[in-house]
């Protein structure tokens, strides 16, 4: 069937610029984006496994989208206390890198005062849950005991982190004066006024749909400007959009450039047991307008006790939590934005109650299954909760002094997955359900593949390219849980290298743990145990690998790519002609408008180069057609500046 190329070429574009609109284009997580230069780690040679593989991972050209830094987010409470300058914990969340901190984190961040408490607000508040007042206790980030304002700055400055800051939305509910918006309003403003540019991200207010809020839920005998007793989506919006307009304003006179989120659900409101739920999404939308920079969503993922579903969910949940919002706001005529996870970690809260999930390696192998599918799903944003508290955070902050600050499982997966991610997305297919696979491109060349195997039975993978260029060698880390603690076990190994002492983990001689490094050869293959996750670093090249499998499907389509892919100035595109033929080779925008003729001539058969300079055309997504004979293919290509 044949189709005018155009026409082809048009929709295509639509069909990717509508998609940008929630992830790329409008996307203030990537206006600080840069190319990632890959750092090929310290290594070992080692043997190819000789075993039949059982299962392929196909990979292809085609790029998903930018990576935003930010989905490698961390978080700390107020509750974690004066300690932030400790030296144990500093130096891990150095070693772990997170791309930001959010703070002050969770329910206490509608309870927190950053400057000091005010005078204006009740003695008790409302508990929706359960219809009765208690007792109000506003937190102060100038104090004896919560970590104050000033000590997250500094924890920020120690381990350069980028910061998202939540702002007290509740105190615009709750507040004793005429005018509480208004005072909430001028607090959030005199907070950005403080940070002196320092912070990019803020957020209004936290899950203020719950009734476990603060604010959710007000005495009207005690309001001076008539707000209804239960919140609103509408009366959020209206609200939110107030304290955004006094937050920028704070801004623009200190010159900084901030950016702000709103709540909403990710999930259909109007099957809610809370009423507030059924039309927090179409108040907020109609409210708010263009007023928000991103939208917020929190998510704890797992709906049995069970390592298979806490795995399998994690797989799901994303996808399904993104793409209704996105139909949500079409569906509503509202305004495009992206999305930030700004809380999530394993669910703990599971019937019945599993207490090993959160500190477990199986906590490690879903944040790994997270990382990636919010990075394919285009989320702008994720901060993990929490980097430390009593137990069951990321650095032990429990009662057992011997183990204080010692990392759980998860530590060590997170630090090998941002390692191993690149700056663009790729598509990576497996044709085996228990073998997920996720890959991404650096600007340098190499790719980085992370294979996470769910199941319990160990698999030999055999990784196809296609057309990916690689060069001689890849290397590999493969982390794998203990057999103590039945499905849970409380540690995890590194390539073999396993815990010291009281560790969870391999801590002590992390940073020095030598990747596994082999010939590629002819094939990219290695084994992953039952329920392990394998981080895997493909040096950069021109080498073409083209198996039985991959070779049997080119022979009946035209072989053409470029590379690099993105590119900043210039592209080699290299394609095969089977037979003498007429070629024509062209170059169109994203809107189908043809921008040049590469080759239009009769070439010989072989494997042909032919050089692209984008030098002078603005960044974007580029269409290349190749047309041999009566045959055509088309690919795409992404520029940079």
């Amino acid at each position: 069937m044949k189709m005018n190329l155009k026409k082809i070429l048009i929709v295509s574009a639509w069909c990717i610029s509508a998609n940008s609109l929630f992830a790329q284009n409008t996307n203030c997580f990537l206006d600080d984006f840069a190319p990632k230069t890959s750092e090929i780690p310290v290594s070992v040679l080692a043997s190819k496994t000789a075993s039949t593989p059982t299962v392929t991972v196909t990979l292809t050209t085609d790029t998903l989208g930018k990576i935003s830094k930010y989905v490698f987010g961390n978080a700390i409470a107020v509750w974690m206390g004066n300690v932030t300058d400790n030296p144990v914990f500093v130096k891990n969340v150095q070693t772990l890198n997170p791309s930001l901190i959010r703070f002050p984190g969770g329910s206490w961040s509608d309870i927190f005062f950053w400057n000091g408490n005010p005078t204006d607000v009740p003695d008790s508040v409302y508990n929706g849950t359960t219809g009765k007042k208690e007792k109000f206790w506003a937190i102060s980030g100038k104090n004896d005991w919560p970590t104050t304002t000033d000590n997250y700055y500094k924890l920020r400055q120690q381990t350069g982190s980028q910061g998202l800051i939540t702002i007290n939305y509740a105190y615009a509910r709750y507040g004793l004066s005429s005018k509480p918006v208004v005072e909430a309003a001028h607090l959030a403003a005199d907070w950005v006024r403080y940070d002196k540019g320092r912070t990019k991200f803020w957020e209004i207010g936290n899950e203020n749909a719950g009734p476990w809020e603060a604010g959710w839920m007000i005495d009207t005998k005690t309001n001076k400007d008539g707000q209804p007793q239960i919140i609103t989506g509408q009366l959020y919006g209206q609200h939110c959009k107030m304290i955004a307009d006094s937050m920028r304003a704070a801004a623009t006179k200190i010159g900084a450039k901030i950016y702000i989120g709103g709540q909403v659900l990710h999930y259909d409101g109007t099957t809610s047991g809370n009423n507030v739920d059924k039309t927090w999404n179409s108040g907020f939308f109609k409210e708010i307008g263009d007023a928000m920079d991103f939208y917020v969503m929190h998510n704890y993922f797992g709906a049995a006790a069970t390592a298979d579903n806490f795995l399998s969910v994690a797989t799901t949940e994303p996808k399904k939590n993104i793409s209704f919002i996105q139909q949500d706001i079409i569906n509503k005529k509202a305004f495009p934005k992206p999305v930030a996870l700004t809380e999530y970690n394993i669910n703990t809260l599971t019937n019945p109650v599993n207490a090993s999930a959160p500190i477990s390696y199986i906590n490690g192998m879903q944040a790994t299954i997270l990382f990636n599918e919010l990075i394919k799903n285009n989320f702008g944003l994720g901060a993990r909760w929490l980097l430390a508290t009593g137990d069951n955070g990321m650095l032990y902050q429990g009662d057992n002094a011997s183990l204080l600050w010692q990392p759980r499982p998860d530590f060590y997966y997170a630090y090998y997955q941002q390692k191993f991610t690149g700056d663009h997305v790729i598509p990576a297919t497996s044709n085996n359900s228990n073998i997920l696979a996720y890959a991404s491109k650096f600007a340098s060349g190499e790719t980085g593949v992370v294979i996470v195997n769910k199941g319990n039975t160990a698999q030999v993978v055999k990784i196809d390219p296609k057309n990916i260029g690689v060069g001689n060698q890849y290397y590999k880390y493969s982390l794998t849980g203990g057999t103590d603690n039945g499905d849970f076990s409380l540690y995890v190994s590194v390539n073999g290298v396993n815990p010291t002492g009281t560790q969870w983990g391999p801590r002590e001689n992390l940073e020095t743990i030598p990747a596994s490094a082999y010939s590629i050869d002819d094939a990219i293959t290695f084994d992953s145990p039952g329920r392990s996750v394998q981080f895997i670093m493909v040096e950069a090249g021109t080498n073409k690998l083209y198996p039985t499998s991959v070779a049997s499907e080119l022979k009946n389509e035209l072989e053409i790519t470029n590379y690099p892919n993105p590119f900043s100035a210039s592209t080699t595109i290299q394609f095969q002609t089977p037979s003498n033929a007429h070629v024509s080779l062209e170059v169109f925008d994203q809107t189908g408008r043809k921008v040049t003729t590469l080759v239009n001539k009769e070439l010989l058969s072989g494997i042909q180069q032919v050089n692209f300079d984008g030098s002078l055309l603005p960044e974007g997504m580029y269409f290349y057609q190749l047309k041999v004979g009566e045959f055509s293919t088309t690919r795409k290509m992404i520029l940079i500046k």
